[in-house]
């Protein structure tokens, strides 16, 4: 502490009675970052202490020491919570912000960053099958101008690192980034880390350059990840695609299933409607049948009443002229030709009506009419009035 002089070691002293951090070398660190502004650094760290769920400094430290054995996949399963409950908005606002406030500060020749959350890049790196470069910006550590403008801002690296990798990063004045730092154990900066997806679907570091590098440096030590752990992602891309391909044969043998099964169901039916109209037809038919069945009955049953009661009326109509026929004068002898060219005669008297004489031609002549008239031929008389008598009628001899 002796190193720091008088008024850093009370100022060490203030921030750790303010935020309640017991780690010395973390208080430093966060004092570091911020150029030793104590209002600002307080800040972050009250604002990374309220994503945290209200742990201070040392309890992280003290919850990464129980996280020990689970090694870096463990720790970046807490990097993955930040931020992830009630401040997701926020952080990714912080994000965009500082590439926005980085542009303008240093241009925009730098590796494409991912402008989201820390776990939203991480995510799409994990979709893409790409390792992640996160770099921790450091906004008042004496080596990050050369770094930036050597290595970081430079053409090379950029096009290197965007056809290679997905990009994010964020500054520790900022808390989404103080906390990565802090859960990342960034001890040095400019910091750079690389993070993938194991074969397991587990996300881990795959290794993090700490302090000043060069941009060879640096390429080369992203081209050895990419040589040594490149392999793993080509695998696990292989076997992606290899489940994308049998879900889609699935899918795919689903949807010929279900459209086999739609056919089956629709040619069902249409032989049940087929089979409906057929049943419907034959009970039409039979019905068309019976009735035309029925109507044969009826017409015959009156046939026959009809018959029956021709006959009784010619019984009745014969009983008419059972008495002999009438002679002397005041008589007309009627003869009637028949359509079948026999002939009917009797003697009427002139005073019957010549109604007596279709009553005569109903008792004895088989005549198939219902209705009929007599009529002579020359001169042509029609005598369908039957309620005059013969004798007006003009049927008497001349």
């Amino acid at each position: 502490m002796s190193a720091m002089g008088v008024d850093r070691s009370q100022m060490v002293s203030s921030f750790q009675e303010i935020t309640g951090w017991q780690n010395v070398e973390q208080c430093v660190n966060c004092l570091e970052v911020h150029g030793w502004d104590l209002d600002h650094a307080v800040q972050t760290a009250l604002a990374a202490h309220e994503e945290g769920g209200g742990r201070g400094a040392g309890a992280m430290e003290e919850e990464r020491a129980e996280e020990a054995p689970r090694g870096l996949m463990g720790l970046l399963a807490s990097v993955l919570g930040v931020g992830s409950r009630n401040r997701a908005g926020r952080n990714e606002t912080e994000a965009q912000r500082f590439v926005d406030r980085f542009n303008l500060e240093h241009g925009d020749v730098h590796p494409t960053a991912q402008t989201g959350t820390f776990r939203e890049a991480v995510d799409a790196a994990k979709r893409e099958f790409k390792f992640l470069v996160v770099y921790l910006h450091s906004p008042y550590h004496q080596d990050t101008p050369e770094f930036l403008r050597d290595t970081l801002c430079t053409q090379v690296l950029k096009d290197f690192i965007d056809d290679n990798f997905l990009f994010w990063m964020g500054s520790l004045v900022d808390s989404e980034a103080f906390n990565v730092s802090m859960l990342l154990r960034a001890s040095a900066f400019p910091y750079v880390a690389v993070i993938t997806t194991t074969i397991d679907n587990q996300t881990t570091v795959c290794d993090a350059h700490e302090g000043l590098v060069g941009r060879e440096d640096l390429m080369n030590w992203l081209m050895n990840i990419m040589e040594t752990q490149g392999p793993q992602l080509v695998a696990q891309r292989v076997e992606a695609e290899e489940r994308a391909m049998d879900r889609r044969i699935r899918e795919e043998q689903d949807l010929a299933f279900q459209q086999s099964l739609l056919e089956d169901q629709l040619r069902e039916r249409e032989a049940e409607e087929r089979r409906k109209r057929e049943e419907e037809e034959r009970e039409r038919s039979f019905r068309e049948e019976e009735e035309a069945k029925a109507a044969v009955e009826r017409a015959k049953e009156e046939a026959a009443r009809n018959e029956a009661a021709r006959l009784r009326r010619k019984e009745d109509k014969k009983e008419m002229f059972a008495e002999p026929e009438p002679t002397g004068e005041g008589v007309s002898l009627i003869v009637v030709k028949l359509p079948d060219g026999s002939r009917l005669q009797r003697r009427f008297r002139y005073s019957d009506k010549v109604q007596a004489i279709y009553d005569f031609l109903d008792a004895f002549a088989d005549i198939e009419f219902e209705h009929f008239d007599i009529a002579t031929n020359m001169p042509k008389v029609v005598y369908s009035d039957r309620s005059v008598s013969i004798e007006e009628a003009g049927l008497k001899p001349q």
